[in-house]
């Protein structure tokens, strides 16, 4: 019977935990000098038009509450 000896390197430094973090933004700055900035203009306008749509509902329906409660206290 054989047995599989994993070995691995652990460091502790500070440099070592920052690089995750700087290849993340690194990545991320990489990918929105190549996005269009019309389009993600276009599509944040998008995405709040959405958003209000969905609130609407909800507001009504707090309002409606709130008048439901007033009239059943008096």
């Amino acid at each position: 019977m054989h047995t599989i000896k994993i070995r691995r390197t652990i460091t502790t430094s500070k440099r070592a935990k920052h690089s995750g973090r700087r290849r993340f933004l690194q990545f991320a700055q990489d990918f929105f000098a190549r996005e269009n900035h019309l389009e993600f203009a276009f599509e944040a306008l998008l995405f709040g038009l959405l958003l209000a749509i969905a609130a609407w509902p909800i507001v009504a329906a707090v309002g409606a509450i709130n008048e439901f409660l007033r009239a059943g206290a008096v």
